[in-house]
C-alpha cells in the first residue's frame, strides 16, 4: 500500500474519496499532515481489528485447521452432538409443558 501511496499519492487520495491535496507550499504542508494524521488513525484501527480478530475463538479454528485439516470434522462433530442433545432436552421440555397443558385442560383424569 505505501508503494501505492508512493508512485502515485494524488491517485491514492481520490481513490479514498478524499479532496485532492495540492501538494505546494504551507497549505500543501498541512493538508499532507491531515492525510498523515488520518492514515495513521486508520493503521491503528487496523491493527485493534486485527488484534481482536486474532484474539478470537475463529481464529484459533482457522489456525488450528490449518495444522491440522481434521480439526474442523471434529468441531462439527462436537457441534452436532452438542445440538443433539440440545434438541432432545427441548423436545423433553415440550412433552412436559404438552403433558401439563392436557392435565390443566381436563383431558386427563387427576
Amino acid at each position: 500500500m505505501l508503494e501505492l501511496i508512493a508512485k502515485d499519492p494524488q491517485a491514492f487520495i481520490l481513490k479514498q474519496g478524499w479532496a485532492s491535496v495540492s501538494l505546494d507550499a504551507a497549505q500543501g504542508l498541512a493538508e499532507l499532515r491531515a492525510l498523515y494524521e488520518h492514515l495513521q488513525a486508520r493503521i491503528l484501527e487496523m491493527i485493534e481489528t486485527l488484534d481482536e480478530l486474532r484474539a478470537s475463538a475463529e481464529f484459533e479454528i482457522f489456525q488450528s485447521s490449518e495444522a491440522d485439516g481434521s480439526v474442523i470434522v471434529e468441531i462439527v462433530s462436537a457441534q452436532r452432538k452438542e445440538l443433539e442433545q440440545e434438541i432432545a432436552g427441548l423436545a423433553a421440555e415440550a412433552e412436559r409443558v404438552a403433558e401439563e397443558a392436557r392435565e390443566l385442560s381436563g383431558e386427563l383424569p387427576f
